[in-house]
Formats: structure tokens, C-alpha cells, sequence
């Protein structure tokens, strides 16, 4: 699909974010303490396949795609600065970007199958309320800018998830494209949201996001199994 919001570049010096494993206590609250929030189930079955690669974030954040993605900031990096990330559109840079099936369609501008990437910062406030949020703007999104005629796109409720023993909060939505739409806009558009318990430095609640945007209902998209797969394999850098 050919996205015009993800095609904007920001620059500027990405924010080194808090590695979540450190940051929540295990032990026992003590009485005059709020009780820290509990992870839930993990969404992987098992570790990925051996021959996937791991896609790095500054956060302590990795996850794992196949070996035929692209891996890397998805409008290259410039030869005199860094890596400048992307650009959502809806409030989100992401670094530790990895790309599939980089301009399959002929029209003109960036498309792509499916584009994951992790927030270039710590963003504050609870991570249910940043899972849901970023899940809202991006409905909005495809149904105003990513289609020709809207879309039909329910966020359902975060679910509550652990990412490396680490609360965590997931949102999967579908969006249902309207007709007509151009050869470059897939039937079904699934947008993925994880937002990861951390800590600012004084101690608020805060998140790194994960997002991942991929086309579905035709022929020629990622398998939804291997979709499924990246998603599930966020985890932190000391955890298989």
C-alpha cells in the first residue's frame, strides 16, 4: 500500500530509552506503595526461526523478522547525520525499523506489504493508555488519508500481555477498506500496537511503543501466521 503519513522524515537526536527489564520490582510491595502492575501472558509459543533476523532498538527492545526484510530506517540513512527514523504520522518516530516488500506497486510514492518499528523515545503516561491512544490515531488515519473512500476500523480493547516478564499492553486492529480503492490499497489494513511498561526518570508511568502496519485479503501479503509471529516476538535483549 502507498501511505502518504509514512513517508515524512523527521530528524533530529533519537532518545536513548529506559531498558524495562531493571525498572519493575519483583519483590513484595511494601504497604505505603501503589501494587505495581502485573504482566500478562506472552504472545510467543517458542523463540522465532533460527534464521530470522533481530531488529534492535536503543530501548533494549529486539524483535524478529524473516531474512528477506529490509532491516533499517525504511528511506535510508544520510550520509552526514543519523538516522533520522519515521514518521507515522500520528504522533510516533520509530527506530529499529524493518520493511517488507519494498514497492511492489507501480504508482507513484512508497509502498509496502508490512513496516514495524519501535518509538525513537520514552513516551510518558500508563501503557494501556498509550496502546489504545496511538491504536485510535492510526484508525483515523486509514479511514482519512490511507483510502480513497474511508475505511471501516473498530479498535478493540487493549489486552493485557508480558513482554520478557514486563507488562504490557497489545492492540490489533483491522481496517475494512471501502470501495473503490486503487491497486496499491489491500481490502483489510492491520495496524499492531504494544506499548511496554517502563519508568521515567522520576519515577511516572511511561512506554516504548512497538507498531506494525501490514496489508491483508489478497494475493501476494505476508502470511498472517508470519505476522503474527513478528509481533509476538517483541521481547528485551537478555530474554530469548
Amino acid at each position: 500500500m502507498v501511505r502518504a503519513a509514512a513517508t515524512t522524515l523527521v530528524s533530529g537526536t533519537l532518545v536513548a530509552a529506559l531498558t524495562g527489564c531493571g525498572l519493575l520490582d519483583r519483590g513484595a510491595d511494601s504497604p505505603d506503595q501503589t501494587p505495581r502492575e502485573q504482566p500478562g501472558p506472552t504472545l510467543a509459543e517458542g523463540p522465532p526461526p533460527a534464521d530470522w533476523q533481530n531488529v534492535h532498538s536503543p530501548s533494549g527492545l529486539v524483535y524478529s523478522v524473516p531474512p528477506d526484510w529490509e532491516v533499517g530506517d525504511p528511506f535510508g540513512v544520510p550520509e552526514d547525520g543519523p538516522d533520522p527514523g519515521s514518521d507515522w504520522g500520528s504522533g510516533y518516530i520509530t527506530v529499529a525499523n524493518a520493511i517488507a516488500d519494498r514497492d511492489y506497486c507501480p504508482l507513484s510514492g512508497m509502498s509496502f506489504r508490512t513496516l514495524a518499528g519501535i518509538s525513537a523515545a520514552v513516551l510518558p503516561g500508563e501503557a494501556r493508555e498509550q496502546a489504545e491512544s496511538a491504536s485510535r490515531a492510526m484508525a483515523d488515519s486509514i479511514d482519512r488519508r490511507f483510502t480513497q473512500a474511508g475505511a471501516e476500523v473498530p479498535v478493540p480493547e487493549a489486552q493485557s500481555i508480558g513482554v520478557s516478564g514486563v507488562p504490557a499492553w497489545h492492540v490489533s486492529l483491522r481496517g475494512e477498506v471501502h470501495p473503490p480503492r486503487n491497486i496499491c490499497t489491500p481490502p483489510v489494513i492491520r495496524f499492531d500496537t504494544i506499548a511496554v511498561s517502563t519508568r521515567t526518570p522520576d519515577g511516572a508511568p511511561a512506554s516504548i511503543v512497538f507498531v506494525l502496519m501490514a496489508d491483508e485479503g489478497e494475493p501476494g501479503v505476508q502470511d498472517p501466521e508470519v505476522i503474527d509471529a513478528v509481533v509476538a516476538s517483541l521481547r528485551y535483549d537478555n530474554s530469548v
